[in-house]
């Protein structure tokens, strides 16, 4: 009975994707996996004394450009939280969002004889994306900034042109230029499919998809003709920053790959997905001079897990000059059963000592801080990304899902060669929680699930795929297997429903289970 109602409900998924087929195809950006949003508040103090931009509700880690502009007869003094610390003096900066709403104030003094504000406040360039491609160089730009817009298109597509929000041609070519206005704006780029194109040789075994996504604030495209590439293959990519915006490197989910604008690479053996990050640095009155790369940089990734698992958490270090000693702070949420005992040091790491010290957790942001130094070891300046140290993360059986856990590092000193200290770069991670078998992160195990994963394995994009917790039979591969045994989940969970309320599941005729259970996916099984 259990591989019947499995069957009736998988039966039920492949119609529903059938009547999907027709469905628009939009590969803008989705979003991040295992991300959840939290709102950035932002106010004027007072409220006469100028505006405030950037506020809106984003996921956990993300950079948000932040803007305030005094109003005639004031001047801006700083930003600071709703306790009063105070998080930047400059008028327009990249804030990192954390995991709980947030309120920050914009602080302004009546000056009478200020000079007017120089720099106008910029506004949103959005590109849209039709289906058969993908689009990049929207960002937060200037009146009569030149700003570099750039589509790219699938196999099997090709190009029409820029359009307006009215339907107004703006550009035929694919790669171009636009000139910031002083309002929002929005261009959609269209695509026709032509599947006699001569770039489309048909779909090839060895043959496997490169896709690549931008941040705002820049683009990217492939040197090859094809976004699909032989496996082996060399290819290049590019990644291009615009006016107020730089090149933060390249990353294959959450983990980073490379800072390299060319990078060259084999195509591997199967599809891959590239995203560029830009950081919005503008160069304001109040930040003079030229934008500095950090000597040493450090990047904790965002790792998904779900519940009665233990996942393994790396610091990763990018060192541009010899490194002696090291002594940084990690703060995590209380709730993550963090095990100290058995971090295991890299390659590179492994002939320093690590002392950890234990902060307590601290009363104003409710993190649990961890002091660790390293030393007695030596790192070269190669510039290249390493793994410092790994720790496990023990998640319980009962743990929250559909949440995510901030990690941070800060407290930071390095020691350079010949004795000076100075501190480094960081990126912040996080650990998100989901349900096995939760592949579009809503929080619950259902049908809608197992269409995700047949959705993305037959090729179509979905707004949110979770593979980690698609992953159901654990083989690093998401396969119609996959979506078969989170059928089997939804069975399970339902057991204790009676009849009556599974109503649905009765009306599953004796055809339709013998149909399915003959189809091509289970043949091939």
């Amino acid at each position: 009975m259990k591989r019947i109602i499995s069957l009736s409900l998988l039966f039920m998924l492949l119609c529903g994707m059938t009547a999907r087929a027709q469905d628009d195809f939009n590969p803008t950006n989705p979003s991040e996996p295992g991300a959840m949003t939290t709102k950035l508040k932002l106010l004027a103090d007072p409220e006469e004394g100028g505006s405030v931009s950037g506020a809106g509700a984003y996921v956990p880690g993300t950079n948000v450009s932040l803007y305030a502009s005094p109003s005639s007869g004031f001047k801006f003094i700083n930003w600071t939280d709703a306790a009063g610390n105070v998080i930047s003096t400059n008028q327009s900066f990249s804030y990192t969002k954390n995991d709980r709403t947030e309120t920050l104030i914009a602080h302004f003094s009546f000056n009478p004889d200020a000079p007017n504000e120089p720099d106008q406040l910029p506004t949103k360039l959005t590109l849209v994306a039709g289906e058969g491609g993908y689009v990049s160089g929207g960002g937060f730009y200037k009146e009569g900034v030149s700003v570099n817009i750039y589509a790219s298109t699938y196999s099997g597509y090709d190009f029409v042109g820029w359009y307006y929000a009215d339907g107004t041609l703006y550009s035929d070519k694919n790669s171009t230029t636009f000139t910031m206005v002083d309002h929002a704006l929005t261009l959609n780029a269209r695509f026709l499919f032509n599947p006699d194109s001569p770039s489309e040789p048909g779909y090839i075994n060895s043959k496997h998809k490169l896709r690549l996504v931008a941040e705002e604030g820049g683009t990217v495209y492939i040197s090859n003709n094809s976004d699909f590439i032989n496996e082996g293959t060399e290819v290049t990519i590019y990644a291009n920053s615009n006016s107020g915006y730089q090149f933060d490197g390249w990353y294959n989910g959450n983990e980073f790959v490379s800072n390299a604008t060319p990078y060259t690479f084999s195509m591997g053996a199967s599809d891959l997905t590239l995203t560029a990050h830009f950081n919005f640095m503008p160069q304001t009155p109040d930040e003079p001079g030229e934008i500095k790369q950090r000597t040493f940089s450090f990047t904790l990734y965002n790792v998904i897990t779900k519940p009665d698992a233990t996942v393994q958490f790396p610091i990763f270090l990018t060192p541009r000059a010899t490194l002696k000693d090291m002594t940084f702070q990690l703060n995590f949420r209380p709730e993550l059963n963090v095990d100290f005992e058995n971090v295991v040091l890299g390659e590179t790491t492994e002939p320093y000592k690590v002392y950890c010290e234990d902060l307590g957790v601290d009363e104003v942001d409710g993190l649990h801080g961890y002091k660790y130094t390293l030393t007695g070891g030596t790192i070269e300046g190669d510039n290249k990304v390493i793994p410092i140290l790994t720790f496990p993360i023990i998640i319980p059986a009962d743990a929250e899902t559909a949440t995510s856990h901030q990690i941070k590092i800060n407290q930071i000193s390095m020691t350079n060669e010949d004795g000076s200290t100075q501190t480094a770069g960081t990126r912040n991670g996080r650990v998100s929680i989901y349900k096995l078998g939760d592949a579009n992160g809503d929080d619950e195990v259902n049908v809608a699930d197992a269409e995700t994963v047949v959705d993305n394995v037959v090729g179509k994009q979905v707004p949110v795929f979770i593979k980690e917790v698609a992953n159901v039979d654990g083989n690093d591969e998401v396969d119609i297997a996959d979506a078969v045994k989170i059928v089997n989940l939804i069975v399970e969970n339902t057991q204790g429903l009676s009849r009556k309320k599974d109503k649905s599941l009765q009306d599953i005729s004796k055809r339709q289970i013998e149909s399915i259970s003959k189809s091509d996916i289970f043949l091939k099984k």
